[in-house]
């Protein structure tokens, strides 16, 4: 039975939680839904729409930044409570390997403040992060919203991942549209450093999870499986016992692919940008002479 009563659904509790969910049928039909990309992608426009909004107020963003670096947190402690809180009234314990903030998503946590508050290096390399591997993290949600697979759109448990993931896409994207960072090759790399410093924490996590009783998985930072995305070459290193090259691979291969992509794209598109509103500027320097 849920703890809370409030209802945003005919079928379900908002506070209702995912054991008496699927008991009663829901087995994430909400999950890369039509309902879902059509949510998603307003939270999108919306998001855009903000950070254009507020590119010429600096000021107000790094407050932005700062109350969410403080809310975050807060909100991640009471999502951790609500899903431990029916894990173990269903008789399932603490869920050690899902429930700790070691994605690559959590990373908002812990350099969000060196965005907000820092200065120097630590502030640069966190803003190459959010600005690339922590936008396509973000934006990955948007298009395989995990959190749906439990519970449907309209409850707290999936509204809680959107609202999560919407907040490190809207950081990503406020720092590339007001100007704040700007990526260049020099990214291809600052943008990394926090990924692999934050390995750091989630391979032994992960691996340590292995060990706990009733638990023996976990995939933080996509390091164990991939989220199963490349099932044969996971199932290669496996099968030969050679699971932590695997998780090696993902972090020094996998990430780096994906962050030079993601950057290249940024640099080409501020380019391509940049060279329009120079033509503008220019046609309409012309039409002034000729006026």
């Amino acid at each position: 039975m849920p703890f809370f009563t409030f209802n945003f659904s005919s079928d379900y509790g908002f506070f209702e939680g995912s054991y008496s969910i699927a008991e009663k049928g829901y087995h994430g039909e909400d999950r890369m839904s039509l309902k879902q990309f059509l949510v998603m992608g307003a939270i999108f426009v919306f998001l855009i729409l903000l950070s254009v909004l507020l590119r010429n107020k600096k000021e107000k963003l790094i407050t932005v930044y700062r109350i969410l670096s403080f809310l975050m947190p807060v909100l991640e402690i009471g999502k951790i409570i609500f899903s431990t809180y029916y894990d173990i009234e269903h008789g399932d314990g603490f869920n050690w390997g899902g429930i700790l903030p070691f994605y690559t998503c959590s990373m908002l946590f812990y350099f969000l403040p060196f965005v907000a508050f820092g200065k120097g290096r630590l502030r640069r390399f966190s803003m190459a992060f959010f600005t690339s591997i922590g936008l396509v993290a973000g934006l990955s949600n948007f298009i395989y919203l995990s959190a749906a697979g439990w519970y449907p759109l309209w409850t707290y448990g999936c509204l809680y991942s959107i609202l999560f993931h919407s907040v490190i896409v809207f950081v990503g994207l406020s720092l590339l549209i007001s100007g704040l960072y700007r990526p260049d090759f020099k990214t291809m790399y600052e943008g990394l450093i926090p990924v692999f410093a934050f390995s750091l924490l989630a391979i032994p996590v992960n691996y340590i999870v292995r060990t706990i009783p009733g638990n023996g998985f976990a995939d933080y930072m996509l390091l164990i499986d991939c989220n199963g995305f490349v099932p044969a070459l996971h199932g290669f290193f496996a099968d030969h016992g050679l699971q932590f090259l695997f998780t090696l691979f993902v972090l020094f291969v996998g990430y780096p692919a994906a962050h030079a992509l993601v950057v290249t794209l940024e640099i080409g598109l501020i380019r391509l940008l940049s060279l329009f509103g120079q033509n503008k500027q220019k046609k309409e320097k012309e039409k002034t002479a000729t006026a």
